[in-house]
């Protein structure tokens, strides 16, 4: 529990009894004479004694006070320790305190250790209080054996306001508040005591102890009961430093004494039952150091003050793990504050609560930093899209991974559990972030998969085609696994709900192309034997058709695993059917085979040779026949009615809205406002309307064909050509005589007869009527433009006039000629 510095050289000392109550009273004011004193009192704060705070000077050596003599807290001070250290230090920093009576050398025994500039006091002027409040100064380097040794630990040093001074009076509400932020702020606590007042319960401050003794149960006791706390192992080092050591009487007796003494308060003291077990070295550790009279034995009193520094350089020596309080030194100006405002409230002071306090705060603020520039860099980054996305992956993960480096960096030093907590907090918020880029990636290559799954279906031919629309759905499905895992974060982002939606929607697709094409094949083979059927249709036409439905039906259903994808077929497979019916025996395509009919009837025999009618009687029978052969069509192709006398009835009900909506995707489907049969393949009214049509088609070529018969029996006489002849007998020999018209007439009459033969007379008739008639047009045209062309009239009379006055001078001429001559 305890450490002894041995210290032998001290142990021969010959100083007297008689002198000891001298050196006493002179202590102090020989303490003055040290030179370093003269030249730190040079820099002392003028205002240490008023009420305001002094300001932080320009040099790290100056001290800044904490907590002035008014219990005001100094919120200036985390400025002070970052212009002494970097903020990286973290947790690499050490908070020593001294408490003591006043008047007893603290401020000098800490500036002659640790190089700090405290203020001391000046017994030529008067014995006074020196060090009012709380201060606190970095040191610079510690006095050791070997000269002056860099604070490369980063040691803050701590004065707290003497005890049982005169200016406080009884009022020891200040010494015990400092007494407890010294305690619950630092890792060491030295206790600056004379070897005299060893022994004593008031002149050694042991009433003052014993209250932070029991204010430190209060504070510490609830998490030394918390096994899973990581504070539970934390304790404060009091390090008992014995001024004016004489070495007459051993320090092991000296110590021995006091922590027989410190031990018996601590377990005199009136604890809760729970806390009742714990012992005085659960909380802390002590240790001891002496030190030899500063005026009678100057040279001693600095080799025992460079041999404390020689301990406190050492790791593990005197600074343990277990006094930190692991804050980061950024965090622990707001952990102090926020003790000195419990303190002063005289509230409860938990400490390892204002450990969390302290990490909850600053972990939140270094969240709120790095996320602030984890924005501005996303935003950045994400402005646009890019469909590499392996490239975009590696972006989210180096981004993300960055802002969580940054976070570690400074976080990581505070209390583990906040730590994690707002870690977890903080990949909470960054994978929010890029959720929204992720669920907009993903929505995106969604959408163009199912397009190129789509696109790729209606390429693929009908062979072999569910086996290829099931590879092609293997291939895409792995090509968008693969793209989404490449974004997911390396799965923190959750791919199965968009993995689940593309199956199923890929799934859908397949199957709805399946589906198609096998509709597309049972149209196909209903559509080419229809034709068949209805060319000569009988009682089994609709027996048979049936069954070749049926037959294409089975065969398309043996493709289709799913109980909802047959169904479907099967729906679509009626509602195909029924159009199919409906678009090859409409009311046109009915009036057609009917006059179809009629004509293989009444144009052709048995044989398939068009017939010439001689007579009107045979005409009579053949146009009977015909019509009759040709109606008896019609009624069994306007009802599907199979041999049995029922009629062709679906599985569903393919005219309800439902149905189509459910199966056929049709959201704009109308059903027909009046109720329709299936079977009904034409109504009563387009029969009728057929049968009129029909009549009148076949009633116009029965007479044409009539006609034909009556002009071919009225022919001319024979007689007639005879007369025709004799009497243009001398006509006909000029035209052969002449070979041209000779020529002519052959030519022309061939190409009459070629014409004739061709059953082109007509048309080429029609074509010289339309030419003839274009040249006619053409020819009044020009003569128009002649008639009205005004310039070309004007010309002509200018022209006529001219040659009129060209004629008339030569007349003139003329008869000057003539005078001339006379």
């Amino acid at each position: 529990m305890s450490s002894l510095e041995g210290q032998s050289e001290n142990d021969h000392l010959a100083v007297s009894h008689e002198h000891e109550e001298h050196e006493h009273e002179e202590h102090e004011h020989e303490e003055h004479e040290d030179e370093e004193h003269e030249k730190q009192k040079s820099l002392s704060h003028s205002s240490s004694s008023s009420s305001s705070f002094v300001p932080i000077d320009s040099t790290q050596d100056n001290a800044i006070q904490v907590v002035n003599e008014s219990k005001q807290f100094n919120t200036g001070i985390l400025d002070y320790i970052t212009s002494a250290v970097p903020e990286s230090i973290g947790n690499d920093y050490h908070i020593i305190s001294v408490f003591g009576s006043q008047s007893t050398g603290k401020s000098t025994l800490l500036n002659q250790l640790f190089h700090t500039n405290f203020d001391v006091m000046n017994e030529e002027l008067q014995r006074q209080q020196t060090t009012k409040g709380i201060w606190m100064a970095h040191s610079p380097a510690v006095t050791t054996s070997k000269g002056q040794h860099s604070s490369k630990s980063n040691i803050f040093v701590v004065d707290v306001e003497g005890a049982d001074g005169m200016e406080r009076g009884e009022n020891q509400d200040f010494e015990r508040k400092a007494a407890l932020f010294a305690m619950a702020t630092s890792e060491i606590l030295i206790i600056n005591i004379w070897e005299t007042q060893i022994g004593l319960y008031q002149g050694a401050n042991l009433v003052l102890l014993r209250t932070v003794f029991d204010v430190n149960l209060s504070l510490f006791g609830k998490s030394k009961l918390d096994k899973s706390n990581q504070e539970n192992d934390h304790k404060v080092l009091l390090l008992i430093v014995i001024r004016d050591y004489l070495g007459k009487t051993p320090l092991e007796k000296l110590a021995a004494s006091m922590v027989k003494g410190l031990v018996d308060m601590w377990d005199n003291l009136s604890k809760p039952n729970d806390m009742a077990h714990l012992k005085f070295e659960d909380f802390f550790d002590i240790n001891f150091h002496a030190l030899s009279h500063k005026v009678f034995q100057p040279e001693e009193f600095s080799k025992d003050v460079a041999k404390l520094g020689d301990r406190l350089i050492v790791d593990n020596e005197l600074f343990k793990p277990e006094y930190h309080h692991q804050i980061p030194i950024d965090g622990w100006t707001l952990y102090a504050e926020n003790c000195w405002e419990q303190i002063e409230n005289n509230q409860d002071l938990d400490l390892p609560t204002q450990q969390i306090f302290v990490a909850q705060h600053r972990c939140e603020k270094i969240l709120e930093t790095v996320y602030d520039e984890f924005k501005l860099k996303f935003d950045e980054m994400f402005k646009s899209k890019n469909d590499d996305f392996e490239e975009v992956g590696k972006v989210m993960l180096d981004l993300r991974s960055d802002t969580v480096e940054n976070y570690d960096q400074s976080a990581s030093r505070y209390n583990k559990s906040i730590y994690q907590d707002l870690r977890t907090k903080l990949m909470e918020k960054l994978n929010d972030s890029f959720k929204a880029v992720f669920d907009s990636y993903a929505k995106k290559l969604i959408d163009t998969s199912l397009e190129k799954l789509d696109t790729n279906l209606a390429n693929l031919k009908s062979t072999s085609f569910k086996a290829n629309a099931e590879k092609l759905q293997t291939e895409l499905s792995e090509e968008v696994l693969s793209k989404l895992r490449a974004i997911s974060l390396d799965g923190d982002l959750s791919i199965t709900e968009f993995e689940s939606s593309f199956n199923e929607q890929v799934k859908a697709l397949v199957s709805s192309a399946v589906i198609d094409r096998s509709i597309q094949s049972l149209a196909k083979g209903i559509k080419q034997h229809i034709p068949s059927e209805m060319a000569n249709p009988d009682d089994k036409t609709w027996d048979r058709i049936f069954e070749k439905f049926n037959n294409l039906r089975v065969v398309s259903e043996v493709n289709l695993e799913e109980d909802k994808d047959v169904e479907t077929f099967k729906f679509k497979a009626w509602v195909q059917f029924h159009d199919i019916l409906h678009q090859l025996l409409s009311k046109e395509k009915l009036s057609e085979l009917l006059k179809d009919r009629f004509d293989d009837k009444f144009r052709y025999d048995n044989n398939g040779i068009p017939i010439l009618y001689t007579n009107e009687h045979e005409l009579d029978i053949a146009f009977q026949k015909a019509k009759e052969h040709a109606l008896t069509a019609l009624p069994i192709l306007s009802l599907a009615k199979l041999s049995d006398d029922s009629e062709i009835l679906p599985e569903y009900d393919i005219f309800d809205a439902g149905l189509r909506l459910k199966y056929h995707k049709q959201r704009n489907y109308r059903p027909p406002e009046e109720e329709q049969c299936f079977a009904e393949i034409v109504t009563e009214q387009e029969k009728s309307e057929i049968l009129n049509k029909f009549k009148k088609e076949v009633d116009a070529q029965f007479v044409e064909t009539k006609r034909a018969i009556v002009q071919h029996i009225t022919q001319i006489p024979y007689y007639i050509y005879l007369v025709i002849l004799v009497l243009g007998w001398n006509e006909f020999m000029a035209i052969i005589r002449n070979p041209l018209f000779f020529s002519l007439v052959l030519i022309l009459g061939g190409v009459v007869y070629m014409l004739y033969t061709m059953n082109l007379l007509n048309p080429a008739m029609v074509v010289a009527q339309r030419l003839v008639n274009e040249v006619v047009v053409m020819a009044k045209e020009k003569l128009k433009e002649v008639v009205d062309d005004h310039e070309f009239h004007a010309r002509n009379l200018q022209k006529l006039q001219q040659e009129k006055t060209k004629e008339k001078t030569i007349d003139e001429d003329k008869d000057a000629i003539e005078l001339n001559d006379l």
